[in-house]
């Protein structure tokens, strides 16, 4: 397939979760955050903070006012990714699930 559609592709898969696999083999999975002229962005969900904190925070001075409790578990980071579209080989949709 060609730059031009995959550039399609990528655009009508905004904000979805996909997985692509490069023409060297890599496989990367993620949300498509930007798409350009030359490179397709994917935010990649890590684990980083789940596991500094272990679902509590650091001390109860962090504790907020409203709303914040004990066992309280943050959010997901993502790391973004930038991917040439020329260098994808496939690209597919996947199942998200919170």
């Amino acid at each position: 397939m060609e730059t031009t559609n995959y550039q399609q592709v990528c655009w009508s898969c905004m904000n979805k979760y996909v997985g692509i696999t490069t023409t060297d083999g890599q496989t990367h999975d993620g949300f498509i955050a930007h798409v350009d002229d030359n490179y397709v962005t994917l935010a990649i969900p890590t684990n980083d903070m789940v596991n500094s904190m272990n679902g509590m925070p650091a001390n109860e001075a962090t504790y907020r006012q409203f709303g914040y409790y004990p066992g309280f578990f943050p959010r997901r980071r993502f790391v973004r990714r930038p991917i040439p579209l020329a260098g994808i080989a496939s690209l597919f949709l996947l199942p998200f699930f919170i």
